[in-house]
């Protein structure tokens, strides 16, 4: 329950930064996961810690490859948003 409650509090972080350009809004198939390399979440910009799980995902972000780290959940959160924009377009 509590993640879902984070993720919630999230998502409209994530649906700004897709609407900015600062996200993409497609989810990329490839994703790794690992320690935290002390590095800010794309999502939420705190750090992520070596105690934390840090999920990497190269995409292109205004025509530009970068890679972008994510908390689990701040990387749920966008990955809902990026779902939910795949939904409105294809209702369109």
């Amino acid at each position: 329950m509590l993640l879902t409650q984070f993720a919630s509090a999230l998502r409209p972080v994530a649906r700004d930064r897709i609407s900015k350009g600062l996200l993409p809004r497609k989810v990329r198939s490839t994703l790794w996961g690992g320690n935290g390399t002390g590095q800010s979440c794309a999502l939420c910009d705190k750090t992520i810690l070596p105690s934390e799980v840090e999920l990497e995902v190269e995409a292109l972000v205004n025509g530009t490859l970068r890679t972008l780290r994510f908390h689990v959940i701040c990387e749920t959160a966008w990955q809902l948003e990026c779902a939910r924009d795949d939904y409105l377009e294809q209702r369109l």
